[in-house]
């Protein structure tokens, strides 16, 4: 339903890429977000962990949060012109805040010194606490496109898949 005035938007003003492209252009952004969001961060661990450098976050952490972003963040992609683009961007961005939350329990490295009392201390709270305005952001982001769906079920088309 348009405002009084406005042109309807008809299913010729924009261009919806098919389910099947949007699948298989999902699968090939999945790949690269598994490489970023699970194997780098694994990868990292697993070399600091072999040089008998111990770090408070596991690999089990960063492999569930990165799996689970990605996947969602590809069914998100999938389901761009569906009602499920804002439940499903407000899942990715719950999962993200999760994520960097749990970075944020864990947000100071202690580093003892071998054959001495030292301790060296890093803190990296502050910038966690600047990162998790992304998904806060992004999850209101979710729900104003969920009411905005509700609402007007093609009103964001016409800007998501101009033609």
């Amino acid at each position: 339903m348009s405002a009084p005035g406005e042109a309807e938007a008809t299913p010729e003003a924009y261009q919806v890429p098919s389910l099947g492209y949007r699948i298989l252009a999902g699968a090939a952004r999945l790949v690269p977000l598994l490489v970023v969001l699970v194997g780098m961060p694994v990868a990292v661990l697993q070399y600091l962990a072999a040089h008998q450098v111990s770090l408070p976050v596991s690999v089990v952490t960063v492999s569930v949060f990165g799996i689970t972003i990605s996947v969602l963040s590809t069914a998100r992609y999938v389901a761009k012109p569906t009602r499920a683009y804002g439940p499903l961007s407000m899942a990715t961005s719950a999962v993200a805040f999760a994520y960097l939350f749990t970075l944020w329990l864990q947000a100071t490295y202690r580093i003892s010194v071998p054959n001495s009392a030292m301790t060296i201390s890093v803190g990296y709270a502050e910038l966690v606490d600047l990162l998790l305005l992304v998904p806060a952001l992004a999850l209101v982001a979710g729900f104003l496109a969920s009411v905005e769906d509700l609402r007007s079920p093609t009103e964001r088309l016409p800007f998501d898949f101009p033609p």
